[in-house]
């Protein structure tokens, strides 16, 4: 057994990495799944730790498709002339699935993060131009 990983890291250790990686990420969401259970059986009907737990859960699942992304990019680029598998237009095709997820993964997170601060001002001009009127 000890062999197996000292092969696989010898050969390529950006894809033991990356593989590594992928299942503790997907370890951790699945905890977040079963914290929220816990969280409520455990009488705290506090929102703050739900949407804590809720906010952790949402975020390793971005995290998940962005390194599946990287993952089907890396496994299936299609300028190489490795085989993995599969080739010919399978091949291309997993590629760019893998731009997508990272992309749509992306552009997921530019509008929650980064556009959230336009939102909230948008509110906060709405609610002064009502309490003029």
């Amino acid at each position: 057994m000890n062999s197996i990983i000292t092969m696989a890291v010898n050969k390529d250790t950006r894809l033991f990495t990356l593989l590594i990686g992928i299942l503790i990420i997907k370890v951790l969401w699945i905890i977040s799944l079963f914290s929220n259970f816990i969280i409520k059986y455990y009488g705290s009907y506090d929102d703050y730790y739900i949407q804590l737990n809720n906010d952790i859960e949402y975020t390793l699942h971005d995290i998940f498709t962005i390194l599946m992304g990287i993952l089907l990019i890396y496994l299936y680029n299609h300028l190489t002339t490795k085989q993995v598998c599969i080739e010919g237009h399978t091949k291309i095709y997993l590629y760019s699935f893998g731009i997508l997820a990272l992309i749509g993964t992306l552009q997921k997170l530019i509008h929650t993060y980064y556009f959230r601060e336009y939102r909230e001002l948008d509110d906060e001009i709405k609610y002064e131009i009502d309490q003029e009127f």
